[in-house]
């Protein structure tokens, strides 16, 4: 399967997005184009949902946007997919510790602090709303964006 790449500027720095086919989101990593991933230029529906994403993650970080409508298609395994499901249930605003995540699904801590660590979507799967033993500073500033202080890169 083709995945579209695209480098994106955002406030909080470089991103990299990656669409599949069909133009949901499989990955969204804040750093720089890997350059052993490119593309030729993608299609005009491909290049529209990078636009969405553009506008939704623009909206978010001006605190206008709450819920992110982009559609996802992340890759990982059950337990994955299933911690970073729940992650997306936590409300825009509020946070739980990775021990609460791991008793409310019954996982062991340290399996929710790994995959949390790994979301390969973020902002869109809410990681940061989960506070992680030695996060850095780009998980807090999104946890202060949400409690209404704003926007600053970290």
């Amino acid at each position: 399967m083709v995945l579209w790449h695209y480098e994106l500027n955002t406030p909080m720095g470089p991103a990299r997005a990656a669409f599949d086919g069909r133009g949901r989101l499989r990955e969204l990593v804040l750093e720089g184009l890997d350059p052993r991933k490119t593309s030729p230029l993608p299609p005009k529906e491909q290049r529209e949902a990078k636009r969405f994403l553009d506008r939704q993650l623009e909206a978010y970080l001006a605190g206008t946007l709450r819920t992110f409508t982009v559609p996802l298609d992340p890759q990982g395994t059950y337990t994955q997919i299933r911690i970073w499901d729940a992650v997306g249930t936590i409300p825009y605003g509020q946070i739980r510790t990775s021990a609460d995540l791991a008793a409310w699904l019954g996982l062991d801590e340290e399996v929710v602090v790994m995959v949390c660590a790994a979301n390969p979507i973020a902002l869109l799967i809410p990681a940061h709303r989960v506070v992680l033993p030695g996060e850095g500073p780009l998980p807090k500033a999104l946890r202060d964006l949400e409690t209404g202080r704003g926007w600053r890169k970290p």
